[in-house]
């Protein structure tokens, strides 16, 4: 996966699945390479018009610009298995075995392996602006800076840290989360015992 192909240029987004990589071009068309065990660096042919992707442990997506999700790859779990009712979609994550779509009317839809409820999105969620995947859980940030977890949570990775606030960015690893303060500070919950979620001291001026 570290390999990146040559030749790969204009690329303007990346993300990692398990042990694969995805591009997005400015073009809309997408690039993906690394371990394909499951078809993930197969990207559809008449794949276009895509403006972000997503990666799962073995399963890939693209989001188009008309707001349909493409996926790719090992389904299992049924994590690549199009949803009829899925269309304005705004932004997508993936997790291990499972997606994440974010509606553009502020909802989260899920699907996939739900061994952990992980596609059991919290009732009554709205308002949300950004979701994410991890290993087994997922994070969803909301328009008033505050964030949402749910899902797997043997290591206290959807435990939000109280009085979490003015959030404006979040992420996931396998099993820690993360997220960005308005005023460039980070803060990380979860699973810390290979120093993932020590945040170096004076760590400011953050912007992703």
């Amino acid at each position: 996966k570290a390999n990146v192909p040559s030749g790969l240029t204009n690329a303007i987004d990346v993300v990692g699945g398990g042990n694969h990589s995805i591009a997005l071009k400015a073009d809309g068309r997408v690039q993906a390479w690394g371990f394909n065990s499951g078809g993930q660096t197969n990207v559809p042919s008449d794949l276009t018009n895509a403006i972000a992707v997503g990666g799962g442990y073995i399963h890939s997506l693209a989001l188009r610009k008309d707001g349909t999700v493409a996926m790719w790859g090992d389904g299992t779990y049924s994590q690549t298995n199009a949803q009829s009712s899925l269309t304005n979609v705004g932004a997508i994550s993936g997790n291990y075995y499972g997606s994440i779509a974010l509606r553009s009317d502020g909802t989260v839809f899920a699907w996939g392996d739900n061994t952990y409820n992980q596609t059991n999105v919290p009732a009554g969620l709205s308002n949300v602006v950004i979701v994410a995947g991890g290993g087994y859980h997922s994070l969803a940030l909301k328009s008033d800076g505050t964030v949402v977890a749910w899902g797997y949570n043997n290591r206290n990775q959807t435990n939000v840290p109280a009085g979490l606030s003015n959030a404006v960015g979040i992420a996931c690893g396998g099993y820690h989360s993360l997220a960005l303060r308005a005023n460039g500070t980070v803060t990380a919950w979860g699973r810390g015992d290979y120093g993932q979620t020590n945040v170096p001291v004076g760590l400011s001026n953050v912007v992703a």
